[in-house]
């Protein structure tokens, strides 16, 4: 059932509404199809929610169908694999710029409405966006850069400030023209089309309305015009109220104006267009779906529907060797203003297919599952049977995680194999199509089979873990076990909701401790109260492993690293990306910008172990010099006439010592380590409140250089020995002795 996670790029250029688009990272589906080609030639994506899949499907030489029902995400992810080059795109803004209005030109017009005054000199200058304050009702702040005086940053706003944005209200002509064109009055939407316009300020509905009147009313060429609505797309994102400031939803899911947000200047806006849509052509075929080719397609074929009709059309899944699809996150907002965004650019009729997200305001996780299951049952029917599906997301909180694995699984697949990598959400599953095969009677899920699934995994990672990582060990063996109830419709509960209460009531029963403060079952982390001992704790491991290719290899890309971890330690036991970067950082330095580490010389093996007989030496000297009875075994332990009494001294070369130490070592056991590991000792003690409540009880550790500086002091004594050895903790950088 395990897999290795494909590890991408995280470092990606911003792309048009990439914060409604999945955050997938470049070269992740590259790496999920390695090995899979020259086998796999033909590709279909039922969700055709993110363009960055089917770039790479593309580049890696498949044929790949998407069907994409949403218009926006249609002319985003044509426009991702066909780009503008800058040259069309300044040529769409040129001529935008040049429309006339009202005697003068429409660039200087739009800009006009977020003039103002410098706070310094006075002098007229152009905002780059105003803060707005709900409960104040207006714009409290302004920035922008005055070429007059050169202050730049926030200022206070003015009464001017005030009544210009006042001026433009939601009743406006504007206004008006914004909602008739989604939902023309005596339309049921018509109310929920006000609420979608109601995130925009007054001023920003009517730059944008002024501007797509005069584009309608302009003789523009079919690419250029294309290109001109690149750019207001753009626009319409920004000028929203679900920008938060100073921070705050950078991904949002629900059409709710911020406390505070930034009404940003719709002029500047078009301009940053620029750098979102030229993007790099990497020369790929797209077109639309011709259902006269018999469903071959070359390239990039973009279906304009949803699935479930593609599924109708004739000789649609001939040849398709492979199912790959991101499933789409339930956003409110985002498929409530494509609604909004798709009327504004292509008419009324354009946003019928869409229009009914309007209506529903929110979206629960047994709704999402069964949406996943409808478009997939009917892709099931049609799709060989055996033939593989993989299923890549990659903002898996455990809501999302149990919606897609029930939807999937009811759709008739079944899970091959999964992998989860927990801080980052990310997770990918490996399906095979067995819809219409007979399966044993699904009998309900029983409790012992959740609880020795996540007791496995406890297992396995002899340490404690985050509810996400036990919730898919959970949820992966239902799917293993295909007992998923299969009454769909039942009008009391959502199986996948009585599921996860299941999950959480089986995680508040021995043998699982909850390490956490709060109430939250998905809080904190999770351990046996009984854990068993016999693997090394997975940090441990994860450790090792990555000072082991330092030393074989010297030198390393880090994603590649990352990569070969990843398939050291694959499905649940993937390790974060976080733990990964700082066991580099603790044995290998960083090559400038470039992603390429190498081992420190310190970190030689033959210097470390130079180190450590060194230690070993120095605290011999040290204790007999204090007057100390000093073994020097394993341990370097000192001893004095009283029992119990004395100092024990463990040396290592890592952070990773396995497990904790007997409650009798604690109170006088002290690890030696190098000072490059203080960092790794902090990452593990926030995450694992074992390890922090045993340096909390006493236990130390300190560094090699502060041994060095201990044997090398004079007025130590073996009654201030202890002070003394507290002065340099491991988290400290590097503090100087104080004189006695």
């Amino acid at each position: 059932m395990n897999v290795a996670l494909p590890v991408g790029n995280s470092e990606v250029r911003p792309n048009p509404l990439e914060r409604f688009l999945p955050p997938l990272e470049e070269g992740v589906v590259l790496r999920l199809l390695e090995g899979k080609l020259p086998r796999v030639r033909r590709v279909f994506d039922p969700f055709g929610t993110s363009p960055q899949l089917a770039l790479e499907c593309a580049l890696a030489g498949c044929e790949i169908t998407l069907a994409i029902n949403n218009p926006i995400t249609r002319f985003v992810t044509r426009y991702t694999l066909q780009p503008f080059s800058v040259a069309e795109l300044q040529a769409a803004l040129a001529h935008l710029a040049a429309i006339p209005k009202d005697e003068t030109r429409l660039e200087p017009f739009i800009i006009d409405l977020y003039r103002s005054r410098c706070a310094r000199c006075g002098e007229i200058v152009d905002v780059e966006y105003f803060i707005w304050d709900k409960e104040l009702g207006g714009p409290s702040h302004k920035v922008y850069s005055c070429e007059h005086c050169s202050h730049a940053g926030e200022s206070i706003t003015t009464e001017e400030d005030w009544d210009n944005a006042l001026d433009y209200s939601r009743s406006s002509m504007q206004a008006a023209v914004a909602l008739d064109s989604l939902a023309p009055p005596g339309d049921p939407d018509r109310k929920h089309a006000e609420a979608a316009l109601s995130v925009y300020p007054g001023r920003a509905i009517f730059a944008l309305i002024t501007i797509l009147n005069k584009v309608a009313q302009a003789n523009i060429e079919a690419r250029t015009l294309a290109a001109t609505q690149a750019l207001l797309l753009t626009a319409f994102d920004a000028a929203n109220a679900l920008w938060s400031y100073p921070e705050g939803r950078t991904r949002p899911r629900q059409l709710i104006a911020s406390s505070r947000y930034r009404e940003f200047n719709v002029w500047r806006a078009l301009e940053r267009g620029l750098d979102q849509w030229a993007m790099h052509d990497e020369g790929v075929d797209v077109h639309e779906w011709d259902s006269t080719r018999q469903g071959r397609a070359s390239g990039v074929c973009l279906y304009p529907g949803p699935a479930r009709d593609l599924c109708r059309e004739q000789h649609a899944f001939d040849g398709i060797d492979l199912i790959l699809t991101i499933p789409p996150r339930p956003n409110q907002a985002f498929w409530t203003l494509s609604a909004l965004w798709t009327a504004w650019l292509w008419g009324r009729d354009a946003a019928a297919p869409i229009k009914v997200a309007l209506r529903r305001r929110r979206y629960d996780w047994g709704w999402h599952a069964t949406a996943i299951r409808t478009v997939l049952r009917s892709v099931a029917d049609c799709y060989p049977q055996s033939h593989p599906a993989i299923v890549y997301i990659p903002e898996a909180e455990p809501g999302f995680v149990a919606a897609t694995m029930a939807g999937v699984e009811g759709a008739g697949f079944k899970l091959s194999g999964c992998a989860l990598r927990s801080d980052d959400q990310q997770l990918v599953g490996q399906w095979v199509n067995e819809r219409g095969e007979q399966h044993a009677s699904r009998r309900g899920i029983e409790n012992v089979e959740l609880r020795r699934a996540m007791q496995e995994l406890l297992v396995e990672h002899a340490q404690p873990a985050p509810y996400s990582c036990l919730h898919a060990a959970a949820w992966t063996r239902i799917t293993e076990l295909r007992q998923l109830d299969q009454d769909w419709t039942a009008p009391q509960r959502h199986p996948m909701q009585s599921l996860v209460d299941q999950i959480e009531q089986v995680l508040q029963r021995q043998p699982f401790e909850h390490l956490s403060r709060g109430s939250e079952p998905e809080s904190g982390v999770y351990d046996l109260k009984q854990p068993d001992v016999a693997e090394d704790p997975l940090l441990d491991r994860v450790e090792w492993c990555i000072l082991g290719q330092l030393r074989d290899q010297r030198q390393v890309r880090g994603r590649e690293l990352d990569q070969a971890v990843c398939e050291q330690f694959p499905g649940l036991l993937t390790p974060d990306r976080r733990w990964v970067y700082a066991c580099l950082q603790s044995y290998a330095l960083k090559i400038a910008d470039a992603d390429i580490w190498h081992l420190r010389a310190e970190d030689d093996p033959e210097l470390r172990k130079a180190d450590c007989v060194e230690m070993q030496a120095l605290l011999v000297e040290l204790g007999r010099r204090l007057g100390f009875e000093v073994d020097a075994g394993e341990r370097v332990i000192w001893q004095t006439g009283e029992a119990g009494a004395g100092h024990a001294f463990e040396i290592r070369e890592t952070a990773g010592w396995g497990h904790l130490p007997q409650p009798a070592d604690q109170e006088r056991l002290t690890f030696v380590v190098p000072g490059g590991r203080a960092g790794l000792i902090a990452e593990r003690t926030r995450r694992d409140p074992h390890f922090k409540a045993w340096l909390e009880s006493g236990l130390r550790v300190i560094k090699f250089r502060h041994v060095r500086r201990l044997a090398a002091e004079t007025t130590i004594t073996m009654a201030n020995f202890k002070e003394r050895m507290a002065i340099d903790p491991p988290e400290h950088e590097d503090p100087q002795l104080p004189l006695l």
